[in-house]
């Protein structure tokens, strides 16, 4: 099961590992540490080199994570950490005007207090539990909160380990110049999720057979939801009528492969749900 991850170069898998846990430290060490038998052996060696490293590490680790309720900093982030953010982030989602400001009122007074974010295991708990949670954890002293908040960073490491190993939705597509009878190549395509607001998730070049194996970045998970792909026309040929083409769909089963070609002219356009 875990063949892919243990074939992969040191670089790759650092790469992968960064995204579950922002240490780089981390990360290279459980990079070498491969190849791993199974989940548990793997999330065995995760721990064990989670506890064994210094401050230092844990504050680069808590670093790569966006504030709580902070969708500024959950933009900032990379296309991966992002979409896992906002998943892990959903109940921030349904907050109050109130319960929003406090919560960011608190996540200043937390960082003033011990010099680095709050920090928590956010997945399935409501805007107010994280608000309870970040109030009642400014009581701490600095060392005993340094060591609540390397656990929560050990809870969404396991969390994001596990949908590292998940199989991702795979969204492609394909641009097909109609006008010239061949694949169109070298056309930017950006992919965006439009729920709950506008996020991109991923971005790439049709190759030379007009394709774009995949839209979806690697370590990011698989999610239902409203999507639009863009195609950056001109750049392609900036003679066509339609400079930029945007097409919307509903990924409604994310275990599923979504195709979303385009036939070209210069006059003209048409898409489907390919396979």
């Amino acid at each position: 099961m875990l063949e892919w991850l243990n074939a992969l170069s040191a670089a790759e898998a650092q790469a992968r590992f960064l995204t579950c846990c922002g240490s780089t430290a981390f990360a290279s060490r459980l990079a070498a540490a491969r190849p791993f038998a199974d989940r548990s052996a793997l999330a065995a060696a995760a721990d064990a080199i989670w506890a064994s490293l210094a401050p230092a590490d844990w504050h680069e680790a808590f670093a790569a994570h966006p504030r709580i309720g902070s969708k500024k900093d959950v933009a900032q982030k990379s296309a991966a950490t992002r979409a896992w953010s906002e998943g892990e982030q959903a109940g921030m989602d349904a907050a109050s005007a109130d319960v929003a400001s406090r919560l960011a009122e608190a996540n200043a007074a937390y960082e003033a207090r011990f010099g680095h974010i709050y920090l928590v295991c956010a997945t399935g708990r409501s805007a107010e539990e994280l608000l309870a949670v970040c109030l009642s954890r400014l009581g701490n002293a600095p060392d005993v909160e340094l060591r609540v908040a390397a656990e929560e960073q050990r809870k969404i490491t396991h969390l994001r380990l596990e949908k590292l190993l998940t199989p991702m939705a795979k969204i492609t597509t394909h641009v097909l110049d109609t006008a010239q009878g061949r694949p169109a190549a070298g056309v930017p395509v950006t992919l965006e999720r439009l729920d709950p607001e506008p996020a991109e998730i991923g971005r790439g070049v049709t190759d030379d057979d007009g394709r774009l194996r995949t839209l979806v970045p690697d370590g990011a998970p698989a999610r239902a939801g409203t999507y639009r792909i863009t195609f950056d026309v001109a750049a392609y040929d900036d003679r066509g009528f339609f400079p930029r083409v945007a097409i919307e769909f509903v990924v409604r089963d994310a275990a599923q492969h979504h195709h979303v070609p385009l036939l070209l002219s210069p006059f003209g356009y048409s898409t489907y749900r390919g396979s």
